[in-house]
């Protein structure tokens, strides 16, 4: 580590352990490596401190990426540094243009990436596969280092490997011992403290936080700023005065504004209240002021016979004119007599028939035995049942008949063989048997454009469907979208020709 005053380069034995991991990884054959550890644990450090002292042999690259960064910006990047006066377009993947300004000579190169989780999920795929490429290429040897933040490029790569022989290399940065944490405050904070106490002080919050490197770093920066501004303040007498002054100035003029806002009121007050007293010395002699008739005004009763009810009226009214709407209605007793008499013999009528149930006598048990209508009633059950039974038998038969699929499919090693190891082809799916393949071809209906091959992984043998070849990987993409929905929504991806035949072989 290194502080902006001190020139003095402390190396710690968990940053050296680092140092020396990602030598060891990268010191024979191409490979990519992932250096993920939390903010601040010191990533861009361990990026620029392995490329100035620990790969002086190789051909050196650094990255450092922003948020507000094109794919096209950081392409140029990476390019302009591989070769002296590079030749490139800026739309063409990473791998097409290193292998056109190489165009076959011999390469030993480093790439280092800066907070790599800001790059894009196409750009990491063409990194990848220039990996893959100079792993195939006996005088190629790429290296590609991803200093990230924890987690958050993990699934990316396993999604951009998964099913293939070559991984990328995993390495943490774990953070700092708690010697490790106290050698690093003594030797870039603590001692470019003025005072005792101050060392004092950074000492105690050095054990407090996080042993991280950047926080320990933060201590001194803190420290020094609030040093700076009060030495720039203490040192010129003339400076104290003209702040006091000015300090002087402004509590005097808000001392004033909030007097004469505390006043102006009083007055208006004191004003309204001197009114007052003239009116009613004015109107002593009876004459009623404009205060009383108001007064008077409010007192008197209000009309509310509006919200009276109508008057109450003993003839019938017929319920459906409207000359009468609005008025109550009084029915007379005699016919609501006759409605009640009339209502009660309608519920007793159905009611005459009827025996009354004693439940006190109790019958004793009595065997149940079927009646016709009990066996009519049992007749549909046992023909159901019959039918279930005739329709699992007849299900039991129909699903040997599914087991007969044909596979109509054929291998397509050969054809595949033969295409250029330098163009690309859309992976839809990795399948165990010939069964699984041939439904899915028939289910999504491109038995006639996809070629399958076999590929050996974990021993045991696999079926990869494949579709197409085109000349770069860019236009392999742009062609999953003329793919039907279907297979689109399995999520093809490109693959060069060079793991195919790769994988091809390893069957063989």
């Amino acid at each position: 580590m290194s502080i902006g005053h001190d020139l003095t380069v402390l190396e710690l034995e968990s940053q050296i352990d680092v140092l020396s991991r990602i030598q060891f990884v990268s010191r024979f054959g191409s490979n990519l490596v992932h250096i993920e550890g939390v903010k601040g644990s010191g990533k861009s450090w361990l990026a620029q401190r392995y490329l100035e002292k620990w790969c002086d042999d190789a051909d050196q690259v650094l990255l450092m990426c922003h948020p507000n960064q094109s794919i096209q910006q950081q392409r140029g990047i990476i390019l302009k540094q591989v070769v002296r006066d590079p030749l490139f377009n800026e739309s063409d993947s990473v791998v097409d243009s290193v292998g056109r300004m190489l165009a076959g000579e011999k390469c030993n190169l480093v790439l280092a990436i800066d907070d790599a989780h800001l790059l894009s999920s196409e750009l990491l795929s063409e990194l990848w596969l220039l990996v893959q490429k100079a792993q195939s290429a006996p005088n190629w040897q790429i290296n590609i280092l991803l200093f990230a933040e924890k987690g958050k490029l993990t699934q990316t790569l396993s999604q951009m490997s998964y099913g293939q022989d070559n991984k990328p290399v995993d390495i943490d940065i774990n953070p700092l011992t708690e010697e490790e944490a106290v050698t690093f405050a003594e030797m870039l904070v603590v001692r470019f403290a003025v005072d005792k106490d101050e060392k004092s002080r950074l000492r105690t919050l050095a054990r407090k936080c996080n042993r991280l490197p950047a926080e320990l770093v933060a201590l001194g920066d803190k420290k020094t700023e609030r040093r700076v501004i009060i030495r720039s303040v203490t040192r010129s007498p003339v400076g104290i005065l003209g702040l006091a002054s000015i300090l002087l100035l402004g509590s005097a003029g808000a001392y004033w504004w909030l007097n004469q806002s505390s006043t102006m009121p009083i007055s208006s007050i004191v004003d309204n209240t001197l009114e007052q007293d003239t009116r009613v010395a004015l109107d002593l002699d009876g004459n009623p002021t404009s205060i009383d008739t108001e007064v008077d005004k409010t007192n008197q009763p209000e009309d509310d016979t509006h919200s009276i009810p109508p008057d109450v009226i003993d003839t019938p009214v017929i319920a459906d004119t409207t000359e009468e709407e609005g008025k109550r209605v009084v029915v007379p007793s005699e016919l609501v007599d006759s409605l009640v008499t009339e209502d009660k013999e309608v519920q007793e009528k159905p009611t005459l028939d009827v025996e009354p149930v004693k439940p006190e006598e109790k019958s004793p048990p009595v065997e149940k035995v079927p009646t016709a209508t009990q066996e009519k009633a049992d007749k549909p059950k046992t023909t159901s049942e019959s039918k279930k039974k005739d329709e699992k038998t007849s299900v039991s038969t129909v699903t040997p008949d599914k087991a007969d699929s044909k596979i109509t499919f054929t291998l397509a090693d050969k054809e595949l063989k033969a295409i250029s190891s330098k163009r690309y082809i859309l992976q839809l799916a990795a399948l165990t048997n010939e069964e699984a393949v041939q439904e899915f071809l028939d289910d999504h209906k491109i038995e006639g454009s996809a070629r399958i091959y076999q590929a050996l992984r974990n021993g045991s043998i696999w079926y990869i469907v494949s579709y197409g070849d085109y000349e770069s990987i860019s236009s392999a993409r742009g062609a999953v979208k003329t793919l039907p929905a279907s297979v689109q929504s399995l999520g093809p991806w490109a693959k060069s020709l060079v793991q195919v035949h790769r994988e091809i072989d390893s069957v063989k």
